[in-house]
């Protein structure tokens, strides 16, 4: 019997963790939680430009990742934002967004997820720590043919 019960005791701890641990992970668009990294000053500078409104979110979101990446040779300097949303799903998006004289002049859309504190600036060049296809953009003549370039407004 005390085998059963003990069974029991812990088959339920297992159910309980597993229901705990479902919640944790959905997301509250309601959480609406900042995270800023990488060179504060800077980062903080430089997100707080963009607050209210577009490529960051104001409301209805989960969490909003903020990484300052770098300065390149010709002054553009990169953050990285990833934000993720949908209640139920958990959606993200990671945008690599660009600043000429401490103001947002536009982003390029569609970024694998990656840890932006992983993200190297060489020259004019921003090297992503992908094992696979390219991973490195060249701004030295612009924004290069084939990225999904947005403007700011």
């Amino acid at each position: 019997m005390k085998r059963v019960t003990a069974c029991i005791v812990l088959l339920v701890c297992l159910l309980v963790g597993c229901f705990k641990d479902v919640d944790e992970t959905d997301c509250n668009d309601d959480a609406r939680r900042r995270i800023v990294k990488g060179d504060k000053e800077k980062a903080k500078r430089l997100y707080a430009s963009i607050q209210g409104k577009f490529p960051s979110w104001d409301k209805n979101f989960h969490e909003e990742e903020f990484t300052y990446v770098g300065s390149l040779k010709n002054g553009t300097e990169a953050a990285l934002l990833i934000t993720s949303w949908g209640t139920s799903t958990c959606r993200g998006t990671t945008r690599l967004l660009l600043f000429q004289n401490g103001k947002y002049f536009g982003c390029l859309n569609g970024m694998d997820p990656v840890d932006g504190t992983l993200i190297k600036v060489v020259g004019n060049k921003l090297i992503f720590p992908y094992t696979e296809g390219s991973n490195e953009i060249d701004l030295s003549d612009g924004i290069p043919p084939g990225l999904e370039f947005m403007p700011a407004d």
